[in-house]
């Protein structure tokens, strides 16, 4: 699967036919790089990873592991988002990939606030892999009357 990847990296002009596994990991690679935008990868941000992805691809606990251990290898072996957006971008209708901006914004507000590079982050992502502001901001709103409840 990261032969895959990197020739996505190295040739923007590659047709992307991704399996279901290549969007999960993809998916976890960009909440895993979400979680460090702030300096810190705790454990609060790794099990809330593992939930999400658990709930949001159908998975167990121990698939969730992989496909975890998957996503923060890439994350910490890619400079670049662009990759792992264009995968989603092009093979997620658009309500899955706000249903991944959701899940993004509920890490970032998993320590209580939300610090400015996850913010960036964020929007960053939403632009690359087309949502519109507002529905990436309407995600936001629903992610934050969820956690106030």
């Amino acid at each position: 699967m990261f032969s895959s990847f990197k020739n996505i990296f190295k040739n923007p002009n590659i047709k992307i036919e991704a399996s279901d596994d290549e969007y999960k990991v993809a998916s976890t690679a960009l909440l895993c790089e979400a979680a460090s935008m702030d300096g810190v990868f705790d454990d609060n941000e790794k099990k809330l990873i593992l939930v999400l992805i658990q709930k949001q691809f159908n998975v167990d606990e121990n698939e969730a592991n992989k496909i975890y251990i998957e996503g923060k290898g890439l994350a910490e072996n890619s400079a670049q988002l662009y990759g792992f957006t264009r995968v989603i971008k092009e093979s997620w209708d658009n309500k899955k990939r706000i249903s991944l901006l959701e899940m993004l914004w509920e890490l970032a507000y998993v320590d209580g606030e939300l610090d400015a590079a996850e913010d960036m982050l964020i929007r960053r992502i939403a632009g690359l892999i087309h949502v519109e502001d507002r529905d990436r901001i309407e995600a936001k709103q629903r992610v934050l009357k969820k956690l106030n409840n």
